[in-house]
């Protein structure tokens, strides 16, 4: 499920549906099925597309709730504390852990648990995939 290629871990989650969004300004809360949830406190960006791309509009208010249905398609944790999820909508989210103030977990209980704290992250592969 994880796999580590130096500079960052791709995270098997492709195909996971969304099961619910809750977004607040200081937080967010992500949960797929297979119980995997990703929480961040402090800034997440959720665009239309890349976040480098020309043009990419972010997704503000209500529109978080788009998420809800989609697949994943890609998810991505870089070592710099970077997080990338990109969905079968085209959306891109983006988490920047080196902000101060910024946390972030991503996990699936008995699994794996990668966190980031201040720009350090970490992945601890917890066991077997079920």
């Amino acid at each position: 499920m994880i796999e580590d290629l130096g500079d960052r871990w791709l995270i098997g989650l492709r195909g996971t549906p969304v099961l619910a969004v809750r977004r607040t300004e200081a937080a967010l809360s992500v949960t797929f099925a297979d119980e995997v949830v990703l929480t961040v406190a402090g800034p997440a960006l959720l665009t239309e597309g890349p976040a480098t791309a020309p043009g990419a509009a972010a997704v503000t208010g209500d529109g978080w709730g788009r998420l809800v249905g989609s697949t994943v398609l890609s998810a991505v944790a870089f070592k710099s504390g970077a997080l990338r999820l990109v969905f079968s909508t085209g959306h891109h989210l983006n988490v920047r852990g080196a902000e101060p103030g910024t946390e972030a977990s991503l996990q699936k209980p008995g699994v794996f648990c990668w966190s980031c704290r201040q720009g350090v992250s970490a992945m601890e592969t917890l066991g077997a995939e079920d």
